[in-house]
């Protein structure tokens, strides 16, 4: 018997096979670097997102400040608080800009952070809608505020977040107030 003798096989990869490669590490990369535009467009979003959230805050502990009968708590909604359109920024029955509260009061900024922040920015609209809880009397017992903050978003709308907010009228704490209805 006679052994015949294999050709020895070749080792390595095809031209093909290295293409194929390529096309699937290629496809798998493009994937990657979508998601990363993705997640730094989200990060972005929730960065201002939050300094809404900040401005609103920091305007509400403004109004807190603020006596009772202050000029600009003194705009008041027709629209009912459960009411949706109370929430929409551009409604204007009882909104109040923070742009033209400024030129209102035209002293040092009385609404400080929020007032600071909006300005050095630009990118941020806030105002706020003032809906006036009364009495049985017919007084005003407290006053629930509203402060929204609109910021454009990366995909060209616009996101809105809200802040609420109760201030009591000092003359009627101890007399038995009215209930503020929750939203």
């Amino acid at each position: 018997m006679t052994s015949t003798a294999r050709a020895p096989r070749p080792r390595g990869f095809s031209l093909v096979e290295a293409m194929a490669a390529l096309a699937i590490f290629s496809i798998g990369l493009l994937g990657v670097l979508h998601m990363n535009v993705l997640a730094s467009q989200q990060n972005g979003l929730a960065r201002r997102q939050s300094t809404a959230s900040k401005l609103g805050r920091d305007l509400v502990d403004a109004f807190e400040r603020l006596p009772f009968h202050h000029p600009l708590l003194s705009t008041v909604s027709t629209i009912d608080p459960a009411d949706p359109r109370f929430t929409h920024f551009d409604e204007t029955d009882g909104r109040v800009k923070l742009s033209d509260a400024v030129a209102l009061v035209g002293e040092r900024p009385l609404l400080g952070a929020a007032q600071a922040s909006v300005s050095a920015e630009g990118t941020y609209e806030v105002a706020w809608r003032v809906a006036p809880v009364k009495g049985s009397d017919g007084s005003t017992e407290a006053h629930r505020i509203l402060v929204m903050v609109r910021f454009p978003t990366t995909a060209g709308g616009l996101k809105q977040v809200n802040v609420w907010a109760v201030k009591f009228n000092p003359q009627a704490v101890g007399r038995g107030a009215a209930p503020i209805p929750e939203i």
